[in-house]
Parts: structure tokens; C-alpha cells; sequence
């Protein structure tokens, strides 16, 4: 299991967060919502996901 932080643009944090989502290489377990960073116009968002290991390699 992997904790992740993702942090950008709100934009881009979202697109990061779609296209791990659609790849079947990865389980999400868990997505936090979008933090504000202090100061700045930046977010960060927290994932856990999970490496699929392929049963045919």
C-alpha cells in the first residue's frame, strides 16, 4: 500500500487524481478531499492506493 500526496493546482490535483484513478494498475483504498495550502493556491489532496500486480508476468 502506498500513501501519496498530491499537491498543485486544484485542476490539476483533480486530473492527477482521475487519470490514477482510471488506471487499472491501481486500487484506490482511500481519497482525501482537496486541503488548502496556507497562503498560496495550491491544494494537496492524500491517497492510499494499491499496486495490482499482473498474475500473468
Amino acid at each position: 500500500m502506498l500513501k501519496i500526496r498530491i499537491e498543485g493546482l486544484p485542476e490539476e490535483v483533480e486530473k492527477v487524481t482521475e487519470l490514477l484513478e482510471k488506471d487499472e494498475k491501481y486500487e484506490f483504498l482511500q481519497k482525501s478531499e482537496n486541503y488548502p495550502n496556507r497562503n498560496s493556491v495550491y491544494v494537496r489532496k492524500y491517497v492510499e492506493i494499491r499496486i495490482i500486480e499482473n498474475k500473468h508476468s
